[in-house]
């Protein structure tokens, strides 16, 4: 039984974008394959007939896999070893992956199957389409990778294809065989070079960064508008925008202009004092590095969701070996964003502090109503810094461990999965340390009156805590305020929202 979707995509191996991706991935969208492009699959199908015809060397189509390479496979054997193939690699253990991490993945192995060089029949195109389209999905656990081809994890969704393993069918687990079955689908029988076509893909580790991308899009448009609403509540100086709106510095010329834009109905007096703090001065030159990250993390996302990275790949009729299964670059530019997350986050951690220091902002003691009576945020600012710790604990880099295995064949390994993992924990971490500045910055804010003087980007934020939060008063169980503002504040349709209603091209384009 097919899904009814919203929206259609269409898919041709060179152009999906992240926002595709994503919706794609949350099952709102079908995907459907560009014009001539099965006929492009087709003829890279013959050339690797044609190289089994004429019995020639090639590895995990007429030879066995890994340690085994030198072990030729006879025609007769080929539907046994692929299937057997997909068992070897079904061992990735861990909390399952969620559902729309699995059809983000599936949607890409498609999506380099297009390019004709999986040499893949189409009715392989197909039968992975059927599983979206059906809405089984298969249950893929996420440890199980080097990074350098996801054989652990993309052999979880090759077994099911089989009609082995387990899978979701409209939410409910159930063996994969029972699964198809009850879609109307029927268990595929995988061709020569296809269980390795299914296995030896990255697919699951770059549409699980593809996803994660997506929402460090969101978390850094909602940081800027965080950090309008500290600059506000700290009485901070815009000159340091205006100066930087003047210098050749990156992409840090473009972020004074949208703050310069988007805080300008955002009304607060200019400080007295003769300069404010660093994390305050400098945040500009932060967030532009950060920013300059997060656009070429996309940039190199996109390239990489839209190429093949089979070994052997079809090129020009040919059967040839490759080493396009190391995602370095997408690895080496996602580390890269981890670092200026964490730069970030500092920045954010120190704002936090010096708005709790009277005699840098000339508001009481730790925000507080009542010096001395309430304790206000003395005591919660330990949460911000437990964060801050552990977001800079994920940052460090994997990607320089190093393995030798399958017999001294493999050697060179990314640790993509692992990245993205650590990734995910860092981000999670990141929007709580967004909502903490957030609650802080509205305290102070509040402390000088500015309830209806906020008409700006940082407004926004202001309105969106006060019709949940009262300020405080008096001190309360305070867990319970951080846990709301990070449910009010880190919302991607509500985000979306801010975005559309206070446009900042350059990262609009970087996300799409």
């Amino acid at each position: 039984m097919q899904k009814i979707y919203h929206s259609e995509i269409e898919v041709d191996g060179c152009s999906l974008s992240l926002m595709q991706l994503e919706a794609a991935a949350s099952g709102a969208s079908r995907i459907r394959h560009a014009p001539g492009s099965l006929d492009i699959v087709a003829a890279a199908r013959r050339a690797v007939e044609e190289t089994m015809a004429q019995g020639l060397p090639a590895y995990g189509v007429t030879t066995s896999v890994g340690a085994f390479k030198d072990c030729r496979v006879d025609d007769d054997m080929v539907h046994d070893f692929n299937k057997r193939l997909l068992r070897a690699h079904h061992f990735a253990i861990g909390t399952p992956l969620k559902e729309e991490d699995v059809r983000a993945a599936i949607v890409l192995r498609i999506n380099s199957s297009l390019t004709g060089q999986a040499g893949i029949h189409p009715k392989m195109l197909k039968a992975m389409q059927d599983l979206l389209d059906c809405d089984v999905i298969p249950e893929v656990r996420p440890i199980g990778s080097l990074g350098c081809a996801d054989i652990g994890l993309m052999g979880q969704i090759g077994a099911v294809l089989v009609g082995e393993g387990f899978a979701y069918y409209h939410g409910e687990r159930l063996p994969a065989d029972e699964a198809l079955a009850k879609a109307g689908l029927s268990v595929y029988q995988p061709q020569s070079k296809e269980g390795l076509a299914l296995v030896s893909s990255n697919a699951t580790s770059v549409a699980r960064s593809a996803l994660l991308l997506s929402r460090i899009f969101r978390l850094f448009y909602l940081s800027i508008a965080v950090l309008g609403l500290s600059n506000a509540g700290f009485s901070a100086s815009r000159q340091p925008w205006l100066a930087a709106s003047h210098a050749e510095d990156g992409l840090t010329r473009p972020m004074a202009d949208f703050l310069l834009t988007a805080f300008a109905r955002d009304a607060w007096q200019e400080p007295n004092r003769v300069h404010d703090p660093l994390s305050y001065r400098c945040a500009i030159q932060v967030y532009g590095a950060a920013l300059e990250s997060l656009i070429h993390a996309g940039d190199v996302t996109r390239e990489t969701m839209n190429n093949s990275d089979d070994n052997p790949v079809v090129l020009n009729g040919s059967l040839i070996t490759s080493g396009r299964s190391l995602p370095q670059r997408l690895t080496l530019s996602l580390q890269s964003l981890q670092l200026n997350i964490s730069h970030i986050s500092r920045n954010m951690l120190n704002r936090i502090i010096a708005m709790g220091r009277r005699e840098l902002t000339g508001l009481s003691r730790n925000l507080t109503p009542h010096d001395g009576a309430v304790l206000a945020f003395g005591p919660p600012v330990k949460q911000a810094v437990d964060l801050f710790a552990s977001i800079v604990d994920e940052s460090s880099p994997a990607s320089l461990v190093n393995v030798t295995v399958a017999d001294g064949m493999e050697d060179e390994e990314t640790f993509l999965p692992l990245i993205t993992r650590k990734l995910e924990r860092q981000i999670d971490l990141w929007g709580k340390l967004i909502a903490h500045e957030a609650f802080v910055a509205r305290q102070a804010c509040h402390l000088r009156g500015l309830d209806d003087a906020l008409g700006g980007l940082a407004g926004e934020i202001f309105k969106r805590l006060e019709a949940e939060l009262p300020p405080i008063d008096d001190d309360r169980l305070y867990s319970s305020d951080f846990i709301m503002a990070e449910q009010l504040l880190v919302d991607d349709n509500w985000i979306d929202g801010l975005a559309a209603a206070y446009p900042f091209d350059i990262w609009e384009k970087g996300r799409a």
